[in-house]
């Protein structure tokens, strides 16, 4: 049995899940179109952690559009990376664990 695969993309206020399998020579698949809204939603519209995150991030995104990010560099991603650990972490949508 082929293990199945998924792909999601986005599209404005749209997610579409596309699970599919290859298998002797064929395709077998579905999709699923989400409407959520996450391109226009507010933090204060968030219904859970996801959407908090996604917004979050999305938000921190946008202020850095205007930022030279070539993201071949090494450098420029962990850059990007943390800064998004770093508001991930002062929204609290995660915390330092105590070890």
């Amino acid at each position: 049995m082929c293990p199945l695969k998924s792909e999601k993309i986005r599209k404005g206020n749209r997610l579409t899940t596309r699970l599919y399998s290859d298998r002797h020579g064929s395709t077998s698949e579905s999709m699923f179109l989400e409407i959520d809204n996450l391109d226009t939603k507010t933090i204060t519209e968030a219904e859970n952690n996801y959407e908090k995150t996604f917004i979050t991030v999305r938000d921190f995104l946008e202020e850095q559009k205007d930022e030279q990010h070539n993201l071949v560099s090494e450098a420029a991603r962990l850059s990007l990376t943390q800064g998004i650990a770093d508001i991930l972490r002062q929204t609290g949508l995660i915390r330092k664990e105590g070890k």
